[in-house]
């Protein structure tokens, strides 16, 4: 008790100091406020009487000035007289106090100070905006020797908004404390007060211009805007689309005198439509080309090729009708090397499908690593020149001749030049390999290097080699269409994705279309992989398995699953039992998983930009192709392409880098297929200004200007139910007296390799032995039996035509951005 009254004693006294503190602190700021009043109303007592002094006469001991006025005028007039100390220590008070001077003579005074800000600001503004306007001019007016290719490349609308704050601040205040939305809105302001001082001032006006023209905005659009001054007129934007392609054309001419380039063309088909027909002007389908010039990279400097690095001589004298080649038995197969190094890679993707679809594995994405390399190339960036496009047909040998000789007119390139400049690759499908190849043969007597393509070195395209093997693979293994039997890749699209129905196979009448075929790949492997890693993981949880297992865990199961359901080897071992023993879907399924590796692998590989693992499943393609059936015309033309140039320069030019960055390589004919995307679908004119003039003029400045996840697991759950990745010795599709069973699938790289042992293998790419025989004397009277040359077989393969959805799976090309472009061009209307 006694302590807790000592303690409440304490803080009563403690409480007590505490007020008694406050209350001398607070008499304290009383004085100390009184004293500061006080002191403000001597001084200003004291400012008074001075202030009083100065109208006073010396006599009466005062400064003896007529008025105030003449005393301030005196005090800052600017003569040589006086004390210069005291002038500068009045200039400092000016430079620290003026704006306090000026606000008090305001506050005392408003009608005065008002009146004088109005007056001065006024004239100041003016003056201000003179000189901002001025210098937006000559911001927005471009220079005689800036072409309009530079000023499209270099223009930026946030930079231009960092320019014009920096040199128009006063007007940038001005009307950010008017702005209604974003600060485009400024610069826009901005450029049409420049183009009210001068028409050439149009920078701004050009690039929007050109920007309605790419997004397809109609004529009136057009010229609503140019009368409101945010943009060019409809004829003056035709008119900087002609220079446009001269200044691209005079590059093109350039280009090819610094560097060593190859070319690409391909058909481009238009339909002309007329609404008002007449005898001489109806509805008419018309085919033309584009192509486009590229500079070739030096792999061995990694810079651009000079011209003359590879001289014409080093390609052989074509002195036969076929294309003979110097093979050997070493071209026929892939090597042992190169099939160590596709299987390494294929167990590489094995691995990857897993980790990216088995859930618990996703934690192992970084220990994966990059897929082994076997020959990359290195990142650098493409550049591409697209030359005028051409009414004329490529689809003949004179058409091509045609387009050939026009390509390098546009290039201006004639013998002479042809012989400075060296080789140039000529990438296409396979009809322009095969025109080119019947002109080359046809012309190999002729003296002219243009006439006789004596620089033009044949490389097929990877692009329809992607899609043909793509369709190689699906046609073999589509199955029955409508089947009761599960396995095949139609029961798999058809059945079990609900897809919409497509046409596949090798019997069907339309080439298989690539997109969805590819989607279905992608989709179908993966989900092959998951229920191959259920069926050899060890544990009857796969979930349970991938929440614990660690890389090496999933590289052993991995090996285990490549062994037994995507290796030739697994088959051999099912196809060795006895018939009434043998699971044919079992079969059909390894195959099927082997094959479609295959594809996925070449897919990776050129986005990787690696060219040795591209060749090893070429190589592989080229002696699957070679079955009964199938595509020997595409064999053919990777045969002729892998054993006639297997070299550096040829090999690292085969893949294109639009963009600089890893994982961005493409195939050089896709890039010419999107050329011709835009050239028909957005850059083409409508109506009666449709015409092969406008499209020659634009093509050359076009590029200037996971539902997944659910879908594999859905069909890894139908692999698990049917058991198609299981061996299964009594399955009812085995059944060989049911006229519905499953028919197995051939091994199509075994029946291709049959091919080398027939009589007329690559005899085509073969030079011919014949020896003189002295038969005797002919009998005029009889006539000698002449051999008939042997015909080629005929076979049913057509080139595919690429479609919008093919070219839109590239996600480096905005295709989805062309809505967005008509979208904002509409926004940029209203």
């Amino acid at each position: 008790m006694r302590a807790a009254a000592e303690a409440a004693r304490s803080e009563r006294e403690a409480e007590q100091k505490r007020i008694r503190r406050a209350a001398a602190a607070e008499t304290r700021r009383i004085q100390e406020e009184a004293a500061v009043k006080a002191k403000v109303e001597e001084d200003h007592v004291r400012a008074q009487e001075y202030f009083a002094k100065i109208t006073k006469s010396e006599a009466e001991g005062g400064a003896g000035f007529e008025s105030g006025q003449s005393f301030v005028q005196s005090l800052f007039s600017t003569g040589t007289g006086g004390n210069p100390q005291t002038s500068a220590n009045l200039t400092r008070y000016l430079q620290t106090g003026g704006a306090d001077l000026f606000r008090e003579i305001v506050e005392r005074v408003p009608e005065v100070g008002e009146e004088f800000i109005d007056k001065e600001f006024d004239a100041k503004l003016e003056k201000v905006l003179r000189e901002e306007g001025q210098a937006i001019q000559e911001l927005l007016t471009r220079h005689w020797t800036t072409s309009v290719t530079e000023l499209l490349k270099d223009f930026d609308m946030e930079q231009l908004g960092d320019d014009l704050q920096q040199i128009a601040p006063t007007l940038w205040n001005i009307l950010e404390r008017l702005r209604l939305t974003s600060h485009q809105i400024f610069t826009s302001v901005c450029a049409m007060l420049s183009m009210s001082r001068s028409q050439k001032a149009n920078n701004y006006q050009v690039v929007i211009g050109m920007f309605l023209l790419a997004s397809g905005s109609a004529k009136r659009e057009m010229e609503v805007l140019a009368h409101a001054g945010l943009s060019i007129s409809y004829s003056t934007i035709q008119d900087h689309i002609t220079l446009l392609s001269e200044e691209a054309l005079k590059r093109l001419k350039e280009l090819v005198k610094q560097k060593m380039c190859f070319i690409v063309w391909d058909n481009l088909n238009i339909a002309f439509r007329v609404e008002s027909q007449r005898l001489n002007s109806t509805n008419h389908f018309d085919n033309g080309t584009t192509g486009t010039a590229i500079p070739l990279w030096n792999p061995f400097t990694n810079t651009d090729t000079l011209p003359g690095t590879l001289p014409l001589e080093m390609k052989s004298e074509r002195t036969t009708t076929f294309p003979v080649v110097d093979w050997s038995t070493t071209d026929i197969l892939p090597s042992p090397s190169q099939a160590e190094e596709l299987g390494r890679c294929c167990g590489w993707h094995l691995r990857r499908l897993a980790i990216e679809n088995i859930p618990g594995l996703g934690r192992l994405k970084e220990a994966l690593g990059e897929c082994p390399e076997v020959d990359s190339i290195a990142v650098h960036q493409t550049e591409q020149y697209p030359v005028p496009a051409m009414h004329e047909d490529e689809s003949s040998i004179e058409g091509t001749i045609r387009v050939y000789t026009k390509i390098l007119e546009s290039l201006g390139i004639t013998n002479a030049d042809l012989r400075a400049h060296g080789l140039m690759f000529n990438d296409g499908d396979l009809l322009t390999d095969s025109l080119v190849d019947k002109i080359e043969s046809a012309r190999r007597n002729s003296e002219g290097e243009i006439e006789g393509m004596k620089a033009t070195v044949r490389r097929f395209g990877l692009f329809h080699a992607k899609m043909a093997g793509c369709r190689l693979v699906v046609n073999e293994h589509w199955g029955k269409p409508n089947s009761v039997w599960p396995g095949s890749l139609w029961w798999e699209h058809t059945r079990l994705l609900k897809r919409k129905p497509m046409t596949a196979g090798w019997k069907a009448k339309k080439a298989t279309p690539w997109k969805p075929s590819h989607e279905l790949l992608q989709i179908s492997l993966a989900a092959h992989v998951k229920d191959g890693f259920r069926l050899h993981c060890g544990q009857a949880d796969l979930d349970a398995w991938a929440a614990t297992a660690t890389m090496d865990d999933v590289s052993a199961v991995a090996d285990r699953v490549h062994d037994k359901l995507f290796s030739t080897a697994g088959l051999d071992t099912l196809r060795a039992l006895r018939p009434e023993l043998r699971d044919i879907t079992h079969e059909n399924v390894i195959l099927l998983n082997r094959d479609a590796l295959f594809y996925i692998e070449f897919v990776f590989a050129i986005k990787k930009g690696d060219i040795g693992r591209v060749v090893n499943v070429l190589r592989v393609w080229m002696v699957m192709m070679r079955s009964n059936k199938t595509m020997p015309k595409y064999a053919d033309a990777l045969f002729e392409t892998l054993a006639r140039i297997d070299r550096r320069f040829f090999l690292h030019n085969w893949l294109i880098n639009l963009t600089r960055r890893p994982y961005s390589f493409k195939e050089v004919d896709l890039l010419q297929e999107h050329q011709n995307f835009w050239a028909k679908i957005i850059y083409n004119a409508k109506g009666v200004n449709r015409s092969w003039e406008w499209l020659a003029k634009i093509t050359v400045c076009i590029f200037t200007l996971r539902e997944t996840m659910r879908t594999v697991q859905r069909l890894a759950d139908a692999l698990r139910d049917e058991k198609i990745q299981e061996y299964v010795d009594d399955r009812l599709s085995n059944d060989p007296s049911d006229s519905s069973s499953v028919s197995p699938v051939r091994d199509l790289l075994e029946e291709g390799s049959k091919y080398a042992d027939t009589r007329t293998a690559f005899k085509k790419f073969t030079p011919e032995v014949r020896r003189a025989e002295n038969l005797g004397v002919v009998n005029a009277e009889e006539s000698p039996e002449v051999e008939e040359r042997e015909e080629e077989p005929e076979t049913t393969e057509e080139d595919y035509d690429v479609t919008e959805e093919d070219l839109c799976l590239d996600d480096e090309e905005p295709y989805a951005q062309a809505d967005t472009l008509l979208a904002a061009a509409a926004e940029l209307i209203t």
